[in-house]
């Protein structure tokens, strides 16, 4: 049986290979330019992106869906972690992370169908599925990410796995993210790509704390979920 001591490292390990892997996704995009694409590219620039990139277009896919499953493996262990996965906020950041796979790997499909119909000579396709990518970004911070890390923060704050500071910022990336949604629709997306920035140092800097005290706190920790499970 798994000691609770490997389980919160496996936990926190969880946590910086999601953050790391998500961060090279967007490092990459930025970096050759296929993360500033702007809306009105035309069908003939998407489609030699597609075909010029086409290994970068299905490398990011892995990357953004592989760090995102390793994020949510975080945010429920979390959940677990803290004895409150019957709660309804552990719920809610079971029904968030859902939705986040959902939206990752929906967005992971329209990014293969982009380069591979471009190759395939389906220039049309290749244009419908980069605006249907493009649109996931207000999506995300629309329902997903509101709903994990206010209920998150509300988890954190009522434990105490981890420090209360925890508990708060999360919920701030909760509140921040419901303005990120709702202010982006009408201008533009960086405003969510700047809170998703300071979700990944919270992500990285929660799960090295995790790691670092994973001998500390387990015990006081494995109290408390007995407690609650009474």
């Amino acid at each position: 049986m798994m000691s609770a001591r490997l389980a919160r490292i496996l936990i926190a390990l969880c946590g910086i290979l999601g953050t790391i892997l998500l961060g090279l996704y967007f490092g990459i995009g930025f970096s050759v330019g296929l993360a500033q694409l702007p809306p009105d590219t035309t069908v003939a620039q998407v489609v030699n992106l597609g075909k010029a990139y086409r290994n970068l277009w299905f490398m990011g896919t892995w990357l953004q869906a592989t760090g995102s499953l390793f994020s949510v493996i975080f945010f429920l262990a979390l959940v677990q972690r803290a004895g409150r996965v019957s709660s309804l906020a552990g719920l809610l950041t079971i029904v968030g992370s859902t939705v986040l796979l959902a939206v990752v790997l929906v967005e992971g499909v329209f990014t293969i169908a982009l380069a591979q119909a471009a190759l395939s000579g389906h220039p049309t396709s290749s244009l419908a599925a980069f605006d249907a990518m493009s649109m996931f970004t207000y999506v995300y911070a629309i329902v997903p990410a509101p709903v994990i890390f206010l209920s998150l923060g509300t988890i954190l704050i009522s434990s105490r796995l981890l420090p209360l500071a925890f508990g708060y910022v999360a919920f701030a990336l909760g509140v921040a993210f419901v303005l990120a949604g709702f202010i982006g629709l009408f201008t533009t997306p960086l405003l969510t790509i700047i809170v998703l920035s300071l979700q990944a140092l919270w992500v990285l800097v929660t799960a090295i704390t995790l790691l670092l005290n994973a001998g500390a706190m387990t015990q006081a920790t494995d109290r408390l979920n007995l407690a609650s499970e009474a």
